[in-house]
């Protein structure tokens, strides 16, 4: 394919490869996490001894913050990614688990402290890849861009997950391969000779933080994030206090018991959302939400549940509307926890009600 038709190809694979990665359960990517990590430590032990670049996950990412900091304090040298000049290769900065960090470009933490290191291997995200190591990623050419400007290249391993690799991302003269790719499947060598980039083919040049897809940086401001942390906060908290009315006021025990393990879900998710609101530099609403009072309103038991697993259900297809656009990795697993449990707790109702979840 020509390069336009290779453009909009990878445009329409990153949105497709994104949205199929968001819907993956929080257990599920914890799960694949943990493969990965004995993967490296079995098969790349060197890593902890000799340092390494990592990532700061987004947008579902592995997260390897854990393993960095295993490596770090055993004495290695761990570092992440900044980009210092747009259009420029990144730098690496020294990273541990207590720096500073502060937002750098999509908001993806940062280190606060300009201190550059050049690490002997990388371990780089994989958006989606191929059997020749070609890496999918969000359209900025950081990493090719880096990997193509240092003078001594350092071991590029791609981590990603099993199923997203395609047929071929139909590489260009710019794309440079990984030396390694790991999922959850295993490790994956691959030849560090790149035949495009040594043929020495003219081509177009990487996709730029510039013409990005506008998808991967449409992420809520701090105080929009707040805004419908607090709208999900009153939520909760009118949840909490109508499923311990209506536990207190049934004569079934298992029905009693099964609102109750709800209403300590939703008071829990209200303490999760305040601390979270408090991070970010808002004030968690005192309100109560109206579901409070359409459920004081329902005299009849069942209906009370059915209106209760409306309410979850809101509460579950809201989250799926937000966590595209939630860049911090934190938040984004407390609400992707938060929506299962939600969708749990409908399933645990809806057996007490008349009418289907």
């Amino acid at each position: 394919m020509e390069w336009p038709e290779v453009n909009k190809w990878r445009r329409e694979t990153r949105n497709e490869v994104l949205a199929a990665r968001l819907k993956r359960p929080l257990a599920v990517r914890k799960s694949t996490r943990d493969k990965v990590v004995a993967h490296l430590n079995r098969e790349m032990p060197w890593l902890s001894r000799d340092g390494f670049g990592f990532y700061w996950p987004f947008r579902g990412e592995l997260d390897l913050r854990d393993f960095a900091v295993a490596a770090q304090t055993g004495g290695s040298a761990v570092a992440l990614p900044v980009v210092v000049t747009e259009k420029h290769p990144v730098e690496f900065w020294d990273w541990c688990q207590d720096t500073k960090m502060v937002p750098g470009v999509w908001n993806i933490p940062v280190p606060a402290s300009r201190k550059p290191i050049q690490p002997p291997a990388l371990l780089v995200p994989l958006l989606a890849y191929d059997d020749a190591g070609y890496r999918l990623g969000y359209g900025g050419g950081y990493y090719d861009r880096t990997l193509a400007a240092l003078s001594e290249r350092p071991l590029a391993i791609g981590i990603g997950y099993a199923d997203d690799r395609v047929a071929t991302i139909h590489p260009q003269p710019h794309d440079i391969p990984m030396d390694a790719i790991v999922t959850e499947d295993g490790v994956r060598w691959i030849s560090q000779r790149n035949p495009l980039r040594d043929a020495g083919k003219g081509g177009e040049r990487p996709c730029m933080m510039d013409s990005a897809d506008p998808a991967y940086m449409g992420y809520l401001t701090d105080a929009e994030t707040v805004a419908v942390l607090n709208e999900l906060l009153e939520g909760e908290r009118a949840g909490a206090r109508g499923v311990i009315e209506m536990a207190r006021a049934t004569a079934d025990i298992e029905l009693r018991l099964a609102l109750s393990a709800v209403a300590r879900d939703e008071a829990r998710y209200c303490a999760m959302l305040s601390r979270h609101i408090e991070r970010l530099g808002g004030q968690p609403s005192p309100e109560t939400g109206a579901f409070l009072n359409k459920l004081r309103d329902t005299a009849e038991q069942n209906a009370k549940i059915d209106l209760l697993n409306k309410g979850q259900s809101w509460v579950s297809r809201r989250l799926a509307e937000v966590l595209p656009k939630i860049a911090d990795p934190d938040l984004y697993d407390d609400l992707c926890e938060m929506r299962e449990i939600h969708d749990r707790n409908v399933a645990r109702c809806a057996r007490f009600s008349r009418q289907p979840a």
